[in-house]
C-alpha cells in the first residue's frame, strides 16, 4: 500500500499559480473559432489586482512599448530586442529564442507600475497549441486567445522611442528563462527541458503525446468541453529545478512533493491599445503550462494525464481572482478522469482505507487539510470517486468540475445541490465497491 500512497500523493498535488499568490478513442478534433472584431465577442471583465495600475492607453507609455509589440507580432527579433540594452538584452533574447521553439502566434509586452512605484512589465505569449474557451458554452471568455503571461520586474531609460530596459527579471522562475531549452513536438503535445536533459525530453514524448489523445478523448467522452487541442508540458529529472520552478524563491505551500504540476498563467488586466483585439483580458487565470518532475519517473503516463485533465479543466473555466473553490474540485476531477481514461484502476476506489475513511468522516475525508497531510493520497482518492459516482448514478462530473470552480459551497456535496447526489447516497454507493 505505500507504494500507491506515493503514486496518488506525488501525481495529484496541482500549483494553481496565480500571481502574488497541476483507452484509444477516436475525437474530432475541434476547429478553433476564426479571429474577428473585437464587437464579435463578449468583452471580458477588467482589472487584476496584482498590477494595481495597468494599461489602458497605449499614449500614456513611450513610443517604444508600442513599437516592441509591433515588433513581436512581425516576428521581428532584432527590431525587438533593439529595444533593450546590456543583460536585458540578452535576457530577453533568451526568451525569444526559447519560446519560439515552443512556437507561438501572437506575443505580447505590457508596462506596469508595481504598488510601491516599481516598473514592470507582463511578458506573454500564446505559446504551442491554441487555447480558446469554446462558443456557445456561456463562457465570457468564448473565442478569445489565453495566452501564458508572467511578470517580470524591469527598469528602463530614456523615453518616447529612445526609451530602453535596461534590467529584466523574472518575478517567479520559468525554464526558458534560465538557459537553453529543447523542445520535442508531437501532434498534440509539446514537450520541453533543459537543453542538459534533452534525452528525458526525447524519452517521454510519445508518452505524453499517448496522455494527450487519452485526456482530450475523456473529456469528450464525459461531456467536457476540449477548447484546446493540445499541450504544452515541461518536464525534469532534476529535484532542485522542479522545486524551483514550482515555488519560486518561497518554500512548498504543504508537506508534498510532487511528480507534476498544472500552472495557470496571468493574462494582460485590460484591453490595450498594445493587444490583438481577440485576445482575453481580466483578473481570471489564463493559459496553462504542465511540468513533470522526478517522482513522476515510474508513472509518467498517469502524470501526463493527471496533469493534462487539469489544463483542460482550468481552459475550460479560468479562475477568477476571487474565487476559493474547494481543492477537492480539482483533484477530485484529475483522479476521476485518470479513472475514466484506463490508466488507473477504477478498484482504487474500494481500497479499505478509502472506504473505512468516506465511512467514518464523509465529506471530511477530502477538506483542503486532509488534502495536504501525510495521507492525502486517501483524499484524493475519495474526492475522485464522488465525481465517479456521480457519473455512475446519473449526474454531471463535468458539470461539477466547471460549477465548483467559481462556488461559495465549501465542498462538492453542496456545489451539487441535489439529494439524489447526497453525502449519504455516496457513502452508501462507496460501500459497494
Amino acid at each position: 500500500m505505500s507504494a500507491l500512497r506515493t503514486r496518488i500523493i506525488a501525481l495529484a498535488a496541482t500549483a494553481a499559480v496565480v500571481a502574488g499568490s497541476a483507452v484509444t478513442a477516436l475525437v474530432a478534433w475541434p476547429a478553433s473559432p476564426p479571429p474577428g472584431p473585437a464587437a464579435d465577442f463578449e468583452t471580458p471583465p477588467d482589472g487584476a489586482p496584482w498590477l494595481p495600475e495597468v494599461v489602458s492607453d497605449a499614449a500614456q507609455y513611450p513610443a517604444a512599448w508600442g513599437s516592441m509589440n509591433e515588433a513581436l507580432r512581425a516576428k521581428d527579433r532584432e527590431t525587438f530586442l533593439s529595444y533593450a540594452e546590456g543583460d536585458a538584452r540578452e535576457q530577453l533574447a533568451l526568451w525569444w529564442d526559447n519560446t519560439t521553439k515552443i512556437g507561438w502566434a501572437t506575443a505580447y509586452i505590457l508596462p506596469a507600475t508595481g504598488p510601491d512605484g516599481e516598473e514592470a512589465a507582463l511578458l506573454g505569449a500564446g505559446l504551442g497549441f491554441e487555447q480558446r474557451p469554446v462558443r456557445g458554452g456561456g463562457n465570457a471568455d468564448a473565442g478569445y486567445r489565453l495566452t501564458h503571461g508572467f511578470g517580470y520586474d524591469i527598469t528602463t531609460s530614456g523615453d518616447g522611442e529612445d526609451m530602453r530596459i535596461t534590467s529584466i527579471e523574472p518575478q517567479a522562475p520559468m525554464p526558458w528563462d534560465e538557459g537553453e531549452i529543447h523542445v520535442a513536438r508531437r501532434e498534440h503535445v509539446v514537450l520541453y527541458g533543459m537543453a542538459d536533459e534533452r534525452d528525458v525530453v526525447e524519452a517521454n514524448v510519445d508518452v505524453a503525446e499517448e496522455a494527450a489523445r487519452l485526456a482530450l478523448a475523456t473529456i469528450t467522452d464525459v461531456g467536457g468541453e476540449t477548447p484546446m487541442v493540445g499541450f504544452v508540458s515541461g518536464i525534469t529529472d532534476d529535484a532542485e529545478r522542479m522545486h524551483r520552478w514550482e515555488y519560486g524563491d518561497g518554500g512548498a505551500e504543504w508537506e508534498m512533493e510532487v511528480a507534476g504540476y498544472a500552472q495557470p498563467a496571468l493574462r494582460p488586466p485590460a484591453r490595450s491599445d498594445f493587444l490583438e483585439d481577440d485576445i482575453a483580458t481580466g483578473d481570471e487565470t489564463s493559459a496553462v503550462l504542465m511540468m513533470l518532475g522526478p517522482l513522476s519517473a515510474d508513472q509518467r503516463l498517469e502524470t501526463f494525464l493527471h496533469e493534462f485533465a487539469h489544463g483542460l479543466h482550468f481552459a475550460a473555466a479560468p479562475l477568477p481572482s476571487h474565487a476559493q473553490p474547494p481543492t477537492a474540485v480539482f483533484e477530485g476531477f484529475a483522479v476521476y478522469a485518470e479513472v475514466a481514461s484506463g490508466v488507473a484502476p477504477r478498484e482504487m476506489f474500494g481500497y479499505p482505507e478509502v472506504t473505512d475513511a468516506i465511512a467514518r468522516e464523509g465529506i471530511a475525508t477530502f477538506s483542503d487539510e486532509n488534502l495536504r497531510d501525510e495521507d492525502a493520497w486517501i483524499g484524493y482518492v475519495a474526492a475522485g470517486s464522488y465525481f465517479a459516482f456521480l457519473a455512475d448514478t446519473g449526474g454531471d462530473p463535468w458539470q461539477l468540475a466547471i460549477d465548483g470552480i467559481d462556488a461559495s459551497e465549501p465542498d462538492l456535496v453542496e456545489i451539487v445541490g441535489d439529494e439524489r447526489f447526497s453525502e449519504a447516497a455516496w457513502q452508501t454507493w462507496i460501500a459497494t465497491r
